[in-house]
């Protein structure tokens, strides 16, 4: 197969694009909050203001309009400011968003409807508001290809459902330019990381205003390329050097719990460097300022952690007497991670692959999952790649500290102070540390003809979620 990488990534934009324009506008997990804040970032505010629920509730128009945004369920929290985002009327009708309080089930979408939205008026002074704890945390660069796209939106004066799906379409290009890179600078796994990307839940996320389409698109880019730089065979570059500042950075930005990928740094050999202490001190710097910018912008925007207790009502939820339980007691924290893996393992195999919609309930058949999931192992442990042992344990222990964090953010904001187990890590999380995994389980000879096995089972996937996408929502 000539150009595979050319023929990968244009299956990838084909179904991205298609499943865009069939997937309902907002039916994705959080998606309502992920569009206002990059929305918001696309007028120029950088940082969330804050509100309490009542405030927002006042603004709402007299109709009685639902707010797209969390609704806070705990008489304790009522009055608590959280993030807040204010956007256009015509961009969040009322069908489209998905009312937490009672459960809503998938709505049913047409092609007339979708024909209304994408013609649909902007009208930017009619507007509406909503609580955003989760997403306006988050720094403006971890959503700059949807911003641009908002802007290039109403520079052409577009209608509002064409401007949605026009940053949607932003968030798509973006993660297709680095799975194109990615492929170029590790040739060997081209096929594991297209089968990867093909995955339903990638495709979903990718052509969405979610921040996760940047945060899988610049892990992989950043997995490969530091990987790439184990046969470099010259001093870094001022380019390079630049590269790995941009890198730490928008790792800070996009989710700071993955900026353990920088430590395949220290996979690149010392020479690159000069010298062993110009080598550790640059990796210690690239280390340290993914570390700075995160704190940096969490006291600049004055990022709070959202609990349970805010989102759902739970109680006994403390995050700061649960960091000391923490400290107190590491041992209660592991053993509840473990107890997770034990009882959720196969909702986090199965959301890994893909489940979907505004209340995560779409999903495929339980034999695709395990089909796909026989496949990607068999490409990992054929992928091509070649590890020493050290460099294995680098790999496997950068994911394993992106595990253990996310699973601690779980933790402390929304478990009781104390819990034995570990609720709300979804299968999700895993994708942006998978390539670590996967690509160190390779030990076997590679496959033959595997571009065109993994372009064939990455078309079957790919209809498959389309097929699941449209039967849930038409």
């Amino acid at each position: 197969m000539k150009n595979p990488e050319k023929i990968f990534v244009a299956v990838f934009l084909i179904f991205g694009v298609i499943i865009c324009l069939v997937r309902p506008p907002y039916q994705l997990m959080d998606e309502p909050n992920h569009f206002a804040r990059a929305w918001q970032i696309s007028e120029g505010i950088f940082i969330s203001p804050s509100a309490t629920q009542e405030e927002v509730l006042k603004t709402l128009t007299a109709d009685n309009r639902k707010s797209f945004g969390w609704k806070n369920l705990s008489p304790d929290a009522a009055t608590e400011k959280m993030f807040t985002a204010s956007v256009p009327v015509s961009l969040v009708p009322d069908e489209f968003i998905f009312n937490f309080k009672d459960n809503s089930p998938p709505i049913k979408f047409s092609f007339e409807r979708l024909k209304e939205f994408l013609t649909a008026p902007l009208k930017v002074d009619e507007r509406e508001a909503g609580l955003i704890p989760n997403t306006g945390a988050y720094s403006p660069l971890a959503y700059f290809p949807q911003v641009l796209g908002a802007l290039l939106g109403r520079s052409l004066d577009l209608g509002a459902g064409t401007i949605y799906y026009l940053m949607n379409l932003s968030g798509l290009i973006f993660v297709a330019t680095c799975i194109f890179l990615s492929m170029k600078f590790l040739p060997e796994a081209k096929s594991l990381i297209f089968l990867l990307t093909m995955m339903p839940m990638i495709l979903i996320e990718a052509a969405s205003t979610s921040i996760d389409s940047v945060t899988y698109g610049v892990s992989f880019l950043g997995t490969t390329w530091l990987l790439s730089l184990r046969g470099k065979s010259e001093s870094f570059s001022r380019t390079e050097i630049f590269g790995l500042i941009l890198l730490s950075i928008m790792l800070a930005c996009a989710k700071s719990i993955y900026g353990t990928i920088l430590l395949l740094y220290f996979l690149i050999p010392q020479a690159h460097a000069g010298s062993l202490k110009k080598f550790l001190s640059l990796g210690a710097a690239i280390l340290f300022l993914n570390l700075f910018a995160s704190l940096i912008w969490s006291e600049v925007a004055g990022v709070e952690l959202a609990t349970s207790r805010q989102y759902l009502g739970a109680e006994n939820i403390d995050a700061t007497a649960q960091k000391i339980f923490i400290l107190e007691n590491p041992q209660v924290f592991f053993a509840a991670m473990i107890k997770a893996f034990s009882e959720y393992g196969l909702n986090f195999f199965l959301g890994f692959i893909g489940i979907w919609g505004a209340n995560v309930d779409v999903h495929s058949t339980i034999e695709f999952y395990i089909l796909y999931g026989i496949i990607l192992l068999t490409f990992a442990l054929t992928n091509g790649l070649s590890f020493k042992i050290g460099e294995r344990f680098i790999l496997f222990f950068a994911a394993g500290i992106s595990t253990v964090a996310f699973f601690l953010f779980e933790y402390v904001t929304w478990m009781p102070v104390g819990a034995e187990i570990i609720r709300g890590v979804q299968g999700r999380y895993f994708i942006p540390i998978a390539p670590m995994i996967l690509f160190a389980l390779s030990t076997l000879p590679p496959l033959r003809n595997k571009n065109l096995i993994a372009l064939t089972a990455g078309i079957s996937s790919g209809a498959v979620t389309l097929l699941t996408n449209f039967f849930a929502f038409y």
